[in-house]
């Protein structure tokens, strides 16, 4: 017994040690990037000053010189000046500064090019596995079964690619998940939604549906529900010629259930790009001929809504302001 719980304790302590470790590693990394890239920097910004001062001392000699004539007395002194004999003494100086100021300016634009590109990369992998893992979860369920199997599949499945689709970071890639995401999203909410063929709207699936009875449609309480579903002792004979089979019918699991349905939730961070839609603020008929658009419509019932509401079956004037639309509004 002891053993055991010091073989614990030190399995969790070398667990605490390899996640510290780790922590560390990523940092030294993270700090080392950013000094490397700060030397980079300063040893441009001290061959651009060289490049300058060079520039700075030798520009008006060389502008002097070529005022006069070649031969002339001005044009031998002008090249006998202080300026050209430093010009003639570190050209090779100021040309080695000069190339390495565009190599360096050449690498960084480079290292900028390669590392987007290397980002693109790994976001397309991760935004391509994310979205095939939640079209997985949709054809998992997309039938409304209520096998007990088949939801929790589904739930992992979920939860990997959401953890797949936190390390897409090239915002394209970002949007275009999100994308998918919305689409699976409404999927699922009509595959797990029954649809009312009298009143023409969606309903949610009962309580029953989840104990796993094939039948859970007919009407009945959770009780009996639970009953049903529950696990009956059966004795058997061991048999090398028969297999045991266990009750299909099996209630959910409570996890798998509060995973898909949290999914159908957009989360808290969600902005909806609704959000920014202007609503029309104008006469119904502005901008049209005599109010025949295509739009005539929409425009007439926007315009009413805005000016009109009614409660208990009265008409009001409307003060109200648009209202902002809710995503989880199906």
């Amino acid at each position: 017994m002891a053993m055991t719980k010091f073989a614990e304790t030190t399995s969790i302590y070398k667990q605490k040690l390899y996640n510290y470790l780790s922590q560390m590693d990523r940092f030294l990394k993270k700090i080392l990037s950013c000094t490397s890239d700060g030397l980079i920097w300063i040893l441009i910004l001290a061959i651009f000053l060289v490049v300058l001062i060079s520039l700075s001392i030798t520009l008006p000699g060389l502008r002097e010189l070529f005022r006069h004539a070649n031969g002339q007395a001005e044009f031998i002194n002008a090249a006998n000046s202080r300026e050209l004999k430093f010009l003639s003494s570190y050209l090779s100086s100021f040309v080695v500064s000069a190339a390495a100021f565009v190599a360096l300016l050449t690498y960084l634009r480079e290292k900028k090019r390669i590392g987007k590109e290397i980002e693109e990369r790994r976001s397309r992998f991760f935004f391509e596995q994310a979205s095939a893992g939640l079209e997985d979860v949709y054809n998992l369920l997309k039938d409304q079964n209520n096998d007990r199997i088949m939801w929790v599949e589904a739930a992992r499945e979920l939860l990997h690619s959401l953890n797949l689709s936190k390390q897409i970071s090239a915002t394209e890639f970002k949007e275009a998940y999100r994308l998918a995401e919305g689409k699976i999203r409404h999927k699922l909410y009509l595959a797990l939604t029954i649809y009312d063929e009298e009143t023409k709207e969606r309903a949610a699936l009962p309580p029953q549906f989840f104990y796993g009875l094939k039948d859970w449609n007919v009407e009945r309480t959770l009780d009996d529900a639970a009953k049903l579903a529950s696990t009956k002792p059966v004795v058997h004979t061991p048999s090398i010629d028969k297999i045991l089979r266990r009750s299909t019918t099996l209630p959910l699991a409570e996890a798998s259930i509060v995973a898909i349905y949290d999914f159908l939730e957009y989360p808290e961070e969600y902005k909806d790009p609704l959000n920014s839609v202007t609503t029309w603020t104008d006469h119904w008929d502005f901008g049209q001929v005599a109010g025949f658009g295509i739009d005539q419509g929409a425009r007439r019932f926007v315009y009413h809504r805005l000016q009109r509401y009614a409660t208990d079956a009265k008409s009001h004037k409307s003060e109200m302001p648009v209202e902002s639309i809710d995503p989880n509004e199906n």
